[in-house]
């Protein structure tokens, strides 16, 4: 089953196929962004920040600062989200984050 992750509001804003998934889908199953390092933070397609994974959360840190990505990720292809979104966990951190704006392909 999908992994989906959510906005700040708790609305499914994206998914991975699975928790250790390198890659992150739009709800469509457009490739939108990976995560190049070691961490739950994750990169646009250009290689620019896209937002940091906080518990089912897919969310924008306000301290942000750029760092530099090994290169782009090989191109994994479209994903179909598998399941339904579940009921997103309680998100205690509001005052540190802001939605990640995803856009969604048709």
């Amino acid at each position: 089953m999908s992994v989906y992750l959510f906005d700040m509001g708790g609305e499914p804003v994206a998914f991975r196929r699975t928790w250790s998934d390198p890659y992150v889908f739009d709800l469509a199953g457009h490739w939108i962004g990976w995560f190049p390092w070691d961490d739950n933070d994750a990169v646009d397609l250009a290689g620019h920040y896209l937002g940091t994974v906080v518990d089912d959360r897919l969310v924008r840190r306000n301290d942000w600062y750029e760092r530099p990505c090994q290169g782009p990720a090989t191109e994994p292809g479209r994903a179909e989200p598998t399941g339904r979104p579940g009921t997103p966990h309680h998100f205690f951190n509001c005052f540190a984050y802001e939605d990640v704006k995803v856009h969604h392909h048709a």
